[in-house]
């Protein structure tokens, strides 16, 4: 008696039926990687979309024009991927030079108590943004990522390791923002952890 095997290939053109791609939510992160550090910090325009992983940051660091104390943005909501995420950066001070100028929180200010510390740290912040602002629009260095793109490439593949299928696949961009003025970007391709309750 011969058995005959029908191939995946094969059974999708069964009665005239096609193939098509699974619909799934795709995650967009990224996160910057400064190779500059510690002879220079990175500041960025505050232009990059909603960070779900900043949902606990209170807004007066979250709206501030240039970001200083974030590298990494899980973009929200959870499964929209945008046409297109604008970073634009540039090397600016150490801790220590910031310090000194007065941009930088000493570190006996950062976890001080009280109205008088949080006016202090709030002056401060607004000076180092003041001083930022002052940086001449030739020093900025722009990155365009099309996730998009990525959506398309990894349509197909299947995150390696364990995770929550449900919600999705996690496109992580990996850039490096290289100390001789050049960026190298790499994707990751992630499951959403099934640990991961909430995308924050």
């Amino acid at each position: 008696m011969k058995i005959k095997f029908l191939t995946i290939s094969s059974l999708f053109f069964l009665n005239g039926c096609q193939a098509t791609a699974p619909t799934m939510k795709n995650r967009i992160s990224f996160e910057m990687d400064n190779k500059y550090w510690p002879a220079y910090s990175i500041v960025y325009k505050n232009n990059w979309p909603e960070c779900g992983n900043l949902s606990g940051t209170p807004d007066a660091i979250k709206k501030q024009r240039y970001i200083t104390t974030y590298s990494s943005c899980k973009v929200s909501p959870e499964g929209y991927v945008p046409e297109q995420i604008i970073i634009e950066y540039t090397p600016w001070l150490t801790y220590e030079e910031q310090i000194k100028k007065g941009y930088g929180v000493p570190e006996e200010l950062r976890y001080a108590q009280g109205e008088e510390a949080t006016k202090k740290r709030i002056s401060i912040m607004a000076a180092k943004q003041e001083a930022i602002a002052k940086i001449p629009a030739t020093a900025w260095k722009r990155i365009v990522l099309t996730p998009p793109k990525e959506v398309e490439k990894y349509k197909y593949q299947v995150p390696e390791g364990k995770g929550n299928r449900s919600r999705g696949k996690n496109i992580h961009y990996i850039i490096s923002l290289n100390s001789d003025g050049s960026y190298s970007i790499e994707t990751k391709l992630y499951w959403v952890q099934k640990y991961q309750e909430k995308w924050n």
